[in-house]
């Protein structure tokens, strides 16, 4: 996918498994020794270490590499927040974007040995990766957090883990919402009925005027409305493909309506443009769009996708983590408190979390803030989406759904096979890929 849905990259994504975990994740192991309990494993308060030494001996401090492919925004507040991290408690952290596509990337490194200590990245390579065994490419680091998981919503809980193992610490959220043009829109919709309605005086495409600017083929765009009578594109419980139940076959035809209003183009620069340059009352995309458009549309609103037929379009949802690499597993004790450290401190520090909010569009995922409330009504509106929604499912087998479903997406789109169909034919590549 392109780099301006970087964080939501289509493939796997948390973990059901939280039950037993969430429990065991704050005691730090058992307490007693040097795993990364409050004697040096980077506690809740951000310290590290009460001598600030970063080692659980009290020793030099210990230092960490980190990759992370962001934007320029996004890459000068982090380098601040890491600087800060460095300065309060000893530790030295090395960050480094390692150039072309982060995983690619990720692939050769580790088995060489040559890979990062911790990663930032969308939850949805969790499953994937935690199911490498030649060689690992995560570090189950359980024993060695000193946070407890209950200080995060359960969605972001979940997608840190998978099969009772903890593979990083998260620290926002994403889904696709409703954007909307302020000046063109007198009352955000909270029904696909009205919304319909609205576009209906705007959509005027032979003048260059639309209702909607939506990527609508990509399926984790698209999820919100196939799932939205409750139907799953994969069901994760029963490792069933479900995509051509009766129930996505019926979200489908909401979906369907959308694509009437849409540009003919159904490329994500093609959409985004239409919304950005006023040539559509609404968009439907995620956070990440939210700087750029605010500084495109004067009056932008955020609201949760419309109802339909009473029922929220349950959205997929990613979240990013500080991965754990397993490059940890053969690393000096002072390597594992210093990446595991900065990822507890980053991710339970609430002014950085707010900070994020109001000037990445991070949707947090940390309950403290979550429950203040003291985030940008834009921000609190696709918090809301993400309640409605859920998150992508954590099997690899995912990974083979969303190319057959893109492709089937687009056939409907571009007029060439009934959505049924298309449907039927995605679920049977599926099943002839698993």
């Amino acid at each position: 996918m392109d780099a301006t849905r970087r964080r939501v990259l289509k493939t796997m994504g948390g973990s059901t498994a939280i039950a037993a975990l969430a429990g065991c994740v704050s005691t730090g192991g058992d307490g007693s020794d040097d795993s990364g309990g409050s004697d040096g494993a980077g506690g809740s308060d951000g310290s590290n270490g009460s001598d600030g030494s970063g080692g659980s001996d009290g020793g030099a401090a210990g230092s960490a590499m980190v990759w992370a492919d962001l934007t320029d925004a996004e890459d000068e507040d982090v380098d601040a927040y890491i600087a800060d991290f460095e300065e309060e408690t000893g530790y030295a952290i090395d960050k480094e974007a390692p150039g072309g596509e982060l995983d690619q990337q990720l692939e050769t490194a580790i088995p060489a040995g040559d890979g990062p200590d911790s990663w930032i990245w969308a939850h949805d390579w969790v499953g994937r990766f935690a199911v490498r065994e030649d060689p690992p490419f995560l570090y189950d680091a359980r024993d060695d957090v000193d946070v407890s998981l209950d200080d995060y919503t359960e969605t972001a809980q979940q997608a840190a883990q998978f099969d009772g193992g903890l593979y990083g610490l998260p620290f926002a959220s994403e889904t696709a919402a409703l954007y909307y043009n302020a000046d063109m829109v007198e009352e955000p919709p909270e029904t696909l009925a009205e919304m319909v309605s609205i576009m209906e005086e705007h959509h005027d495409p032979d003048n260059g005027q639309y209702g909607l600017s939506f990527p609508g083929i990509d399926p984790y765009q698209a999820s919100g409305f196939i799932q939205a009578y409750g139907g799953d594109l994969f069901d994760e419980e029963n490792l069933e493909v479900t995509v051509d139940s009766d129930a996505c076959k019926r979200g489908m035809d909401a979906l369907e309506t959308l694509y009437e209003y849409m540009p003919a183009d159904p490329g994500y620069e093609s959409q985004i443009v239409a919304f950005a340059d006023g040539l559509a009352p609404f968009a439907i995309n995620g956070p990440w769009e939210l700087g750029n458009l605010q500084s495109e549309v004067d009056d932008l609103g955020v609201t949760t996708l419309p109802t339909v037929d009473g029922n929220n379009p349950r959205s997929y949802s990613g979240v990013q983590l500080f991965y754990f690499s397993a490059m940890l597993a053969d690393a000096d004790q002072s390597t594992v408190d210093a990446a595991t450290g900065l990822a507890e401190w980053y991710t339970t520090n609430p002014e950085i979390i707010r900070s994020n909010a109001e000037s990445q569009g991070y949707i947090p995922v940390l309950g403290e803030v979550v429950e203040s409330g003291d985030v940008a009504d834009e921000v609190q509106a696709f918090a809301q989406q993400v309640e409605h929604g859920v998150p992508m499912p954590s099997h690899p087998d995912m990974d083979s759904v969303w190319t057959p479903v893109e492709d089937a997406l687009e056939r409907v789109f571009n007029g060439d096979q009934e959505s049924d169909a298309a449907l039927d034919q995605a679920a049977s590549e599926i099943r002839e890929a698993l």
